[in-house]
């Protein structure tokens, strides 16, 4: 079943619904994000808002009086002075489209891409193939006792 989400703010983003999200999260994409990030020893992360989403598309096809303020609200929002130096908050986006993600982890074998501000990485697409979902879904599900 598709379902319409009109609250995201990108037109090109594919979004899929299951019964156990946090099951999922938990115990097979925040494992791999951890694992992404630990390879690079970045240690201040988070994942994008969900209603913000993008895609490679919205950076092709976006006017730029859209994309700034979605790139600046959702991405760069923490970029802030410390001590004269520049820091910010990395951001990153699971993706179920291995097009967004032309880069191989050699560590970790996760496709990914990333977004430079100044040849330093802000923002990454890290791309969660769909069948290792439904694997880990299947392994991980319990039937009710009165079927």
């Amino acid at each position: 079943m598709i379902e319409e989400r009109t609250e995201s703010k990108s037109n090109f983003v594919g979004y899929l619904g299951i019964k156990d999200c946090d099951k999922v999260n938990e115990g097979l994409i925040l494992p791999k994000v951890r694992a992404f990030f630990d390879t690079r020893n970045i240690k201040y992360y988070k994942c994008i808002d969900k209603q913000a989403s993008i895609s490679d598309l919205d950076f092709k096809y976006s006017n730029f009086q859209y994309f700034f303020p979605h790139f600046y609200d959702f991405i760069v929002d923490e970029i802030h002075k410390t001590n004269d130096k520049v820091e910010t908050v990395i951001t990153y986006c699971i993706t179920l489209d291995e097009t967004n993600c032309s880069k191989i982890c050699d560590k970790t074998g996760i496709h990914y891409d990333e977004f430079l501000l100044y040849k330093e990485p802000v923002f990454y697409f890290i791309y969660i193939d769909i069948k290792d979902i439904f694997s880990f879904l299947r392994r991980n599900s319990v039937l009710p006792l009165d079927i």
